[in-house]
């Protein structure tokens, strides 16, 4: 989740938001399970999952109890993204 370095929290970019969000969501969750998991506010968690759900990376099911899972595409999507960031070393924690 968010980057620590030196005992201090740093700021997560859009990318590494999302990327959290989809991991989040491997299995079904509810919207109020990924706000607490997330430590985002609840506008902050709406327009992410906004727009994972706008790009075909998460669905909304509503049964047993509305909730939001990671699509096939999704799962496509934060895999390159983690293999991106072994590559590149986008992780910068200590």
């Amino acid at each position: 989740m968010a980057q620590k370095g030196f005992g201090v929290s740093t700021r997560r970019d859009q990318i590494t938001i999302m990327s959290d969000l989809l991991e989040i969501t491997q299995q079904p969750q509810r919207l109020t399970h990924i706000l607490y998991k997330s430590n985002m506010s609840y506008g902050q968690l709406s327009k992410y999952i906004g727009y994972l759900t706008e790009m075909g990376f998460l669905e909304i099911r509503m049964k047993p109890f509305r909730s939001f899972v990671i699509t096939s595409k999704g799962i496509q999507f934060n895999e390159m993204l983690s293999s991106k960031r072994q590559n590149t070393n986008l992780d910068t924690t200590i």
